[in-house]
């Protein structure tokens, strides 16, 4: 089977952070015996991007005789609707659930995105979602629709020696490290819950550092999750935040807000915790994943999610989407 994969987020040397979850499904799925093509829209760079793609992607589809279309978010859905193959569109989060400013509002950007997001997946013959949540999302009357969380890397995000994590970083080796891997200037991240956690805490006693790694290469963000005590997340909105599967994956406790699927991902997961966006709650949870001083029993709750296996469910999707094609 020859895909082309269309996106808008793909690593580069200048932006290693950039749809890195895109890049390790299509280099799980090439690892299968997918053939893989590719087409990025680099919309960062110009919006005018994506009116060029209207008309390169159905030929770029045709010059490799792609047998389907994956799209990835819903601008890459909208800009690949003219392809004759099949066209699957997997959406991420904020393209279906929209995103908020700083007081929680979605913006008027994002409520055009969701608009375009629903067109792209009455057009799409599959269509893949993160989390229940987003499905919930979606117009009704689709036909064939999948929830299918990214896949994690195990191998990368296995736990290594704390001491070893930091001394590769340069983090002091005492004191306890909280962790926010997300960037301090996107308001749906709420950063300033993250710094009255930090706040409280020291007030508290506690010896405690809160860093921000973000637009960072994954084996970066990896080294952080063994080297830091604990991952906070207390955004907004989100859709099945990769960071909390890594996390996991690392052995490393996560505190987070109920959003995405983050509740259905961390049951069971201890020590940790899903509690109200709000300090008090936030920096009791923190308090006491810092008074049991263990990494939790993430790698054995996010072994389902392994690269190998997501890939296997996204081939299964290309194979009835294909199937129903050659049936209508």
């Amino acid at each position: 089977m020859k895909v082309l994969v269309v996106t808008n987020m793909y690593p580069s040397p200048g932006r290693p952070h950039w749809g890195a979850f895109v890049k390790s499904q299509v280099d799980s799925l090439i690892a299968l015996g997918i053939e893989v093509a590719l087409y990025e829209i680099q919309g960062w760079r110009s919006p005018l991007a994506y009116g060029w793609a209207l008309a390169a992607i159905p030929a770029r589809a045709r010059s490799v005789r792609a047998d389907l279309v994956h799209a990835h978010y819903g601008y890459s859905g909208a800009a690949a609707r003219g392809v004759a193959a099949p066209l699957v569109v997997s959406f991420c989060g904020d393209d279906l659930l929209g995103r908020p400013d700083a007081h929680g509002r979605l913006t008027a950007r994002s409520r055009a995105l969701i608009g375009l997001s629903h067109g792209a997946a009455r057009r799409a013959d599959a269509v893949i979602v993160k989390s229940e949540e987003m499905k919930r999302s979606l117009p009704s009357g689709l036909a064939d629709v999948h929830v299918i969380p990214n896949g994690v890397d195990l191998a990368r995000f296995a736990a290594v020696p704390r001491e070893f994590a930091r001394t590769r970083l340069g983090w002091p080796q005492d004191g306890r490290w909280l962790l926010f891997a997300g960037d301090p200037d996107e308001p749906r991240k709420n950063w300033p819950l993250a710094q009255e956690v930090e706040r409280r805490l020291r007030a508290s006693g506690h010896d405690v550092t809160l860093i921000a790694v973000h637009r960072r290469p994954q084996d970066d963000v990896a080294l952080a999750m063994s080297a830091a005590d604990a991952l906070l997340l207390p955004s907004y909105h989100e859709g099945s935040p990769n960071v909390v599967k890594e996390a996991m994956a690392a052995g490393l406790p996560v505190i987070a807000a109920p959003v995405g699927d983050c509740e259905e991902r961390l049951a069971g997961c201890t020590p940790g915790a899903v509690v109200p966006r709000d300090p008090q709650a936030f920096t009791a949870a923190v308090a006491r994943v810092l008074a049991s001083g263990e990494r939790s029993n993430g790698p054995e709750r996010v072994a389902p999610l392994e690269l190998s296996i997501v890939a296997r469910q996204v081939i299964a999707v290309y194979e009835r989407a294909l199937a129903r094609r050659r049936a209508a």
